[in-house]
């Protein structure tokens, strides 16, 4: 009798999201898109949401980055590491400046690793954040 095995590995990204240093969320790619809710009373303008995204499969000479996307004509926050499941900490006095000036309460976090010569990908959509 003679069997055959045929296995499939596969990794999976993860990431956490902290505010300041305490963990609000633990996520994978294979997780639904979730919705983070901060009150904005509880929040000081010091206070930084920081992700942390981890692969098997890490790029040695490219920069990580972690980009908010609201549909505004400015340059949205944005924070870059060399580390993979290095730090990626965005202050939340920038994200209540666009609350203040556009009356936005929704931000999505976005993904991507980019190297000297190209984009890797198209960017991963993490979660969506609201300050009420």
């Amino acid at each position: 009798m003679t069997a055959s095995l045929f296995g499939y590995c596969d990794t999976i990204d993860y990431y956490h999201v902290y505010l300041n240093d305490s963990l609000i969320g633990q996520y994978n790619s294979l997780s639904e898109t979730p919705s983070i809710i901060l009150k904005k009373s509880e929040l000081n303008d010091d206070d930084v949401i920081t992700v942390r995204y981890g692969t098997d499969h890490p790029c040695i000479e490219c920069v990580y980055v972690l980009s908010v996307f609201i549909e505004v004509k400015e340059k949205t926050p944005e924070a870059e590491t060399k580390e993979n499941f290095g730090k990626l900490s965005i202050l939340i006095k920038d994200l209540k400046y666009f609350q203040k000036k556009y009356e936005i309460d929704k931000y999505h976090f976005n993904y991507k690793v980019r190297s000297k010569n190209s984009l890797h990908n198209n960017g991963t959509y993490l979660f969506e954040l609201k300050i009420i």
